[in-house]
């Protein structure tokens, strides 16, 4: 089942690829792209889940046109805000993906697998790894200008976590990660430490790449607010970085910490 799916015009489409063929030219990458605009559409897949629903309100609230990809429509009704487009599928399956991708000019997955539910195929094997592989290489083919995967604190120390209920999850979530940086896409990979549904008091979000021990806290609005944020910014493309929350003020422009980031080594061949 599915509802109305806007589609962009042929117009912008054609520009867009030919400014993809332009920075091949010159020797760019794909990072070279242009800035999202609020012109474009965001494929959010986990739209309903606690993640989504706030990267998708944040989204609608700046303008940007949404497409919401859910396994169940009639929630996806109930939750999100009116004018969204519903597409309907399952990350598992690549054959209901495709068409959710027709159009969309930026992808945020904010899916998760639940280690509770891993024996009926819903795990992070089936879910954060195949699932997320699944997407990504269906934005390739679609010609998406950028890709933003929310994975997780402590992905760097998945084989050694100290907790090890947590290192199927991380270890699916690497893989993905290493599969999206390889895949030649635009991407930002956002690690949130341990998340909470709302912020404990006034906080200002940071950003580090250097592993630690301590990943710290951060709330399901703020790292919506990475995301969101990520797609107007070139200079938070070909990096991965953990993000939490710490007492503070808030920052009112996320780009100067999206600038001080290191990009990503190249992908070994």
């Amino acid at each position: 089942m599915v509802t109305h799916m806007t589609h962009e015009s042929t117009t912008r489409r054609g520009f867009a690829g030919c400014l993809m063929m332009l920075a091949a030219l010159v020797g760019g990458s794909a990072f070279a792209a242009a800035p999202a605009s609020t012109n474009d559409l965001v494929l959010v897949v986990g739209a309903t889940g606690r993640t989504g629903v706030y990267t998708v309100e944040q989204l609608v609230a700046k303008g940007y046109r949404v497409r919401a990809f859910v396994r169940n429509a009639d929630k996806a009704r109930a939750t999100l805000p009116a004018g969204v487009d519903i597409v309907v599928g399952d990350v598992r399956d690549p054959a209901t993906i495709e068409p959710a991708m027709r159009g969309a000019t930026h992808v945020i997955s904010a899916i998760g697998g639940g280690l509770r539910n891993a024996a009926s195929g819903n795990g992070p094997a089936a879910v954060d790894q195949q699932g997320n592989i699944h997407l990504i290489d269906a934005a390739k083919r679609a010609g998406v200008a950028q890709f933003v995967l929310v994975s997780s604190g402590g992905v760097s120390q998945a084989e050694t976590y100290p907790l090890v209920a947590i290192r199927p999850v991380l270890i699916a979530k690497l893989a993905s990660e290493n599969h999206l940086r390889a895949s030649g896409l635009a991407y930002t990979i956002v690690q949130p430490g341990g998340l909470v549904d709302q912020p404990a008091g006034p906080s200002r979000i940071v950003f580090k790449q250097e592993p630690a021990a301590e990943h710290g806290r951060i709330s399901r609005v703020e790292v919506a607010q990475v995301c969101v944020a990520a797609l107007g910014s070139l200079a938070a493309r070909g990096k991965t970085f953990e993000v939490a929350a710490v007492a503070g003020e808030a920052a009112a422009d996320l780009e100067p910490q999206f600038a001080a980031l290191k990009p990503d080594a190249p992908p070994a061949p």
